[in-house]
């Protein structure tokens, strides 16, 4: 693996070689053109300890991912992709040979704007920004990287301030957006979050970490939700606990206690009450029951 002798900010480490080819840093902005490849798939994790946004010079390799805690499914990289400081991902690399030029943030006017009231604080990573004047200013600063002119240190510290506004803007829009999108769920969110509603039935099911998981505000999920399966959130969530009780309840040897932790319930009474509520029915009643029948 090729070196530039010290870690660079964002910086993957399971790369077979990594070579900075242009760089100019100013006032803590650090705007690199970077040429790293992977001979061989693997997996890692990767935490940005800088926000980071970076361009592409040539295309992405198929099948790398980056997935954040918790997901199993995200969306491909685009030609510019935006990853928050201090966010976590389970990263798979396919070999591959990368050209990108991106810009990474240890300055306090950058944090300053990053962290701004107007910006959506749950926002998620946006691995594909489709935003023109994100895209030219980019490009601009890419070739000023290849070919300084005047001031060159001025001219990127001023272009990438004036970004991280127009990144702003732009999530805050994609954001609000939410608010007159399609009133009915996509399928394929829909199935994605029924898959991780069962999956997680033993623990608690926050509306605010399902809907940063999706992508969407808190109330756009809900309201979406609703409108297509006829049910509010909390409701189904109930639901899939009372039908996962159920299930493990007629099962030779099934502990009670066991079945209410299982189905997210904090004690035995907590579930027996829900149990009864919506079945008419004490657990230890539904079991003999079923087992009688």
């Amino acid at each position: 693996m090729q070196s530039t002798g010290t870690i660079l900010p964002c910086q993957p480490l399971t790369v077979s070689y990594f070579h900075v080819e242009n760089s100019i840093i100013a006032n803590g902005i650090r705007a690199d053109i970077r040429h790293f490849a992977w001979e061989c798939s693997c997996d890692a994790r990767f935490e940005p300890n800088s926000h980071y946004l970076d361009y592409s010079l040539g295309p992405r390799a198929r099948g790398a991912r980056l997935l954040p805690d918790g997901k199993r499914h995200a969306p491909p990289f685009g030609e510019v992709s935006y990853l928050p400081k201090g966010s976590q991902f389970e990263a798979r690399c396919e070999p591959s040979e990368y050209r990108i030029f991106c810009l990474t943030f240890e300055s306090l006017t950058a944090d300053q704007l990053f962290q701004n009231e107007v910006m959506p604080s749950s926002l998620p990573p946006c691995f594909d920004v489709k935003a023109p004047w994100v895209r030219q200013g980019l490009a601009r600063l890419a070739q000023e990287v290849r070919n300084p002119g005047f001031a060159p240190d001025i001219m990127v510290e001023t272009i990438a301030l004036s970004l991280v506004i127009d990144l702003s803007r732009h999530l805050q829009i994609a954001h609000k957006c939410d608010d007159t999108a399609d009133p009915r769920m996509a399928g394929w969110r829909l199935r994605r979050l029924q898959e991780r509603i069962e999956a997680g039935l033993a623990g608690p099911l926050s509306i605010v970490d399902l809907a940063e998981e999706c992508g969407v505000s808190s109330r756009h999920l809900m309201r979406t939700f609703k409108n297509t399966v006829g049910k509010t959130l909390g409701s189904y969530i109930a639901d899939a606990r009372i039908a996962q009780a159920k299930r493990e309840l007629v099962q030779d040897g099934a502990l009670i206690k066991v079945v209410a932790g299982n189905c997210g319930f904090q004690s035995v009474a907590a579930f027996s009450a829900a149990f009864r509520k919506a079945t008419g029915l004490s657990p230890r009643g539904f079991r003999h029951e079923m087992l009688r029948g």
